[in-house]
């Protein structure tokens, strides 16, 4: 009896072993990655973007404001820079370095909002109207909030500007969406993921009834608002997923590129109050990297050819989507996220239903 109770222990171990552990790794923290990325030295890959239009939200953070000075640094005609804080200091930054090399100054527009309301979206898309094209689109910004807040619209601050404002925007830019004459390529709009897509998974489940949104957003403090960014990251996978989809067949719409792109990590005014977070802080310590290196990605995503359409982009490759997104349940959640996104939109912002209808 102790020898076979023996055996049953030593197999249970070994199979945990060989099969459990690999799997956790896979599905919540898949080190391989974030190790590349901390290795990893992007450079430019766009040589020029003269005569484009180039947009970035969160223009004024670590990686949206490094972008903008890489992109300003080669040739670009117009960059608009949208953040919800004021830009001018950004603004100057680009100009004095553009000078002191002799370079010539793009036409600057900035588009200062309000992400926490849909009105504020709606000014980006009243604003891009007037844009003779537009190339590129970065949407950088982003928050992460470890307490609790609501937003004017009713929605958690991270679900609120991370997924569905940046969601809505780019629905309000989709029919502006052109490349000037001088780019062969279509106009690519980019969303920006992140590795925290991967531990907030296993709190990403569908309930059985009400709104998936809803369930999402009306968290608690504590473990459920630590993963409230990787939550919301992952809404706007989902949903950049089903819109690179829908855009594929979309009758009445240019053709677009549609990705996301993956930075990596790095100490930012964005992720600085991780450093009294243990795990956080010890994850972005292993993986930290000059954020220089991550606003490169993040632009060479934003820059990439048609061949990106749909996909996730690092540094150098094009992984393949989380386990948990690849399975039926992932595909399930995705259309929730579409369907219930589209009903708020919709019910809001009425000028977006003539877009969706485009989507099918």
């Amino acid at each position: 009896m102790v020898s076979n109770w023996l055996l049953g222990s030593v197999a249970a171990i070994i199979a945990i072993a060989t099969f459990g552990i690999p799997w956790v790794i896979r599905e919540y923290f898949p080190y391989e990655l974030l190790r590349k990325q901390y290795y990893g030295k992007p450079q430019v890959n766009t040589k020029s973007y003269k005569g484009r239009t180039v947009m970035i939200t969160g223009a004024n953070g670590a990686f949206g404001s490094r972008a903008a000075k890489l992109v300003a640094h080669r040739d670009v005609d117009t960059l608009v820079l949208v953040d919800v804080m004021d830009l001018k200091g950004v603004k100057q930054q680009i100009e004095q370095e553009l000078k002191k090399e002799s370079k010539p100054l793009p036409n600057i527009l900035l588009w200062q909002i309000d992400m926490m309301t849909f009105a504020g979206c709606q000014e980006v898309g009243k604003k891009a109207r007037e844009l003779r094209s537009l190339d590129h689109v970065l949407l950088t910004a982003g928050i992460l909030s470890f307490n609790r807040r609501e937003s004017p619209e009713g929605w958690e601050t991270s679900i609120q500007i991370n997924f569905l404002s940046t969601a809505l925007i780019a629905i309000l830019l989709l029919p502006f969406l052109k490349s000037s004459p001088g780019n062969p390529n279509p106009p690519v709009l980019t969303f920006v993921t992140s590795f925290g897509v991967y531990p907030s998974s296993f709190t990403m489940g569908v309930p059985k009834k009400g709104s998936y949104l809803k369930h999402l957003s009306n968290n608690r403090d504590g473990m459920e608002q630590a993963h409230q960014y990787g939550r919301s990251k992952t809404l706007l996978l989902y949903f950049a997923r089903e819109l690179a989809a829908r855009t594929t067949s979309a009758k009445g719409l240019a053709k677009v590129t549609i990705n996301s792109a993956d930075p990596g990590s790095a100490w930012t005014n964005l992720t600085s109050p991780n450093q009294a977070q243990l795990i956080p802080r010890l994850i972005t310590n292993y993986s930290a990297r000059d954020p220089i290196y991550c606003a490169t990605a993040l632009l060479n995503g934003a820059s990439a050819t048609a061949d990106s359409h749909g996909k996730i982009m690092h540094d150098f490759d094009s992984p393949s989507y989380p386990p948990f997104m690849v399975r039926k349940s992932g595909q399930v959640a995705q259309q929730k996220v579409w369907e219930e996104s589209r009903a708020e939109f919709e019910a809001k912002v009425p000028e977006v239903k003539a877009v969706y209808e485009l989507l099918g």
